[in-house]
């Protein structure tokens, strides 16, 4: 019996250890199937810019990754969700002073058409929707809006080393809303009474909202901010120049 009980307690310690070391390389590496690990975001970025990831670091759902590539570092921020990327800026620059006795080396700068190449090599199924050089006296770089299926990116060039100074995308989606501008301007004038002068929508941070401006009796102005998914009134924000104005003015009569 002795022998017997020793052999499960055996038997017990194994599957514990097992399921402990289970756990820890399971469990901890994957804790959302719906976010990108960093094997996944490292990879990414290699295949798209073909360069080396020096440092990788998730924060606010963002992969912070800084890439080398070409003597240069680049800082990139990806979405750890859809593996979007948010911006792309380089964070130096590769300089060198010529000594006395050597003259500086003439500048020539790269065609239109190679800067078009350099372009299209970040965003491979976007168009060139413009093109711009812009010379600001010491330095001369190309800005490009190349547009896509969803995005629309800005793009900065230096004109003489190719080097891709900043690159921004926003989406030209409209993102969804539930809240339809009646609804809005019903949940506005709960907040501030009067007359609707104005209502847009804009989006920020991925949040879309209703910006609603009402006139009240008293000549003032109110501009009435609301999530436009939740409804949620976000801002109310008072604009009584004209007000402030015409007592400015009552005082001026009374002097």
């Amino acid at each position: 019996m002795k022998k017997i009980s020793w052999f499960w307690l055996a038997i017990c310690s194994i599957i514990f250890v097992i399921v402990v070391v289970s756990f820890q390389q399971f469990g901890k590496l994957n804790p959302s199937a719906d976010m990108l690990t960093e094997e996944e975001a490292e990879k990414l970025v290699n295949e798209r810019y073909q360069g080396r990831v020096s440092s990788i670091k998730l924060a606010n759902q963002q992969y912070h990754i800084e890439l080398e590539k070409q003597n240069h570092l680049y800082t990139i921020k990806l979405d750890s969700s859809s593996g979007k990327v948010l911006s792309f800026t380089q964070t130096d620059t590769e300089t060198s002073k010529p000594t006395p006795s050597q003259s500086p080396p003439q500048k020539v700068e790269l065609t239109e058409e190679k800067i078009k190449e350099i372009i299209r090599s970040l965003v491979v199924n976007g168009t060139i929707a413009s093109l711009e050089k812009i010379d600001n006296g010491s330095d001369s770089f190309y800005k490009a809006i190349v547009n896509d299926i969803e995005n629309q990116t800005t793009i900065t060039v230096d004109a003489i080393s190719g080097t891709v100074l900043t690159s921004t995308s926003i989406s030209i989606n409209q993102p969804p809303k539930t809240l339809t501008e009646k609804e809005a301007v019903e949940i506005a004038l709960t907040q501030v009474q009067g007359e609707v002068d104005d209502i847009w929508v804009e989006t920020e941070n991925n949040q879309t909202y209703y910006l609603i401006k009402i006139e009240t009796n008293d000549d003032r102005e109110a501009t009435v901010q609301i999530h436009a998914i939740t409804g949620d009134v976000m801002s109310v924000a008072w604009d009584d120049h004209e007000n402030k104005q015409k007592e400015k003015d009552d005082d001026d009569d009374e002097e």
